[in-house]
């Protein structure tokens, strides 16, 4: 069961996520979610499961990959869409995976729940959920050690 809670105009989530990185890094993976919305791959945190053992499986689950990969970012995101507010706790590691061993698995960006490269030169043009890493991407500020981010947007 996610971690999930719902009340009146509020949701509260617990996630998930990882910057997969092309061997190069000039490239990473998104998916394209409802709205042209991006997220990094990942997802819910079931209870009694630990960020790392989330990860691992929503990888095998939406890209059949497994990968070796590290903790850097915890962000603790506040968000507002239409008249619902969003927190949400999300863990991001960060890994890297040859662009020809997933190729196979990536479709058509405009459908949802699909997954592509995109240039990190570009990420700027693309609404990511987690604005705030998809600063430090472009910025080349990818911290040696756990860094804890508090975003609000509203």
């Amino acid at each position: 069961m996610p971690i999930t809670m719902h009340e009146n105009n509020n949701r509260f989530n617990c996630r998930t996520g990882a910057i997969l990185y092309n061997e190069d890094k000039t490239k990473i993976i998104l998916e394209n979610q409802e709205n042209k919305r991006l997220v990094f791959p990942g997802g819910r945190i079931d209870i009694g499961e630990n960020s790392k053992e989330a990860l691992e499986r929503e990888l095998k689950e939406e890209l059949n990959i497994e990968v070796s990969s590290k903790l850097k970012f915890i962000l603790e995101l506040f968000l507002k869409k239409d008249d619902r507010y969003y927190h949400e706790v999300g863990f991001y590691y960060i890994a890297e995976i040859e662009e020809s061993e997933i190729k196979d698995n990536l479709k058509s960006l405009d459908s949802n729940g699909s997954f592509n490269w995109f240039s990190i030169e570009e990420l700027n043009y693309y609404d990511i959920t987690a604005t705030p890493i998809k600063e430090k991407i472009i910025n080349k500020k990818i911290p040696d050690n756990i860094e804890h981010i508090i975003y609000k947007n509203y």
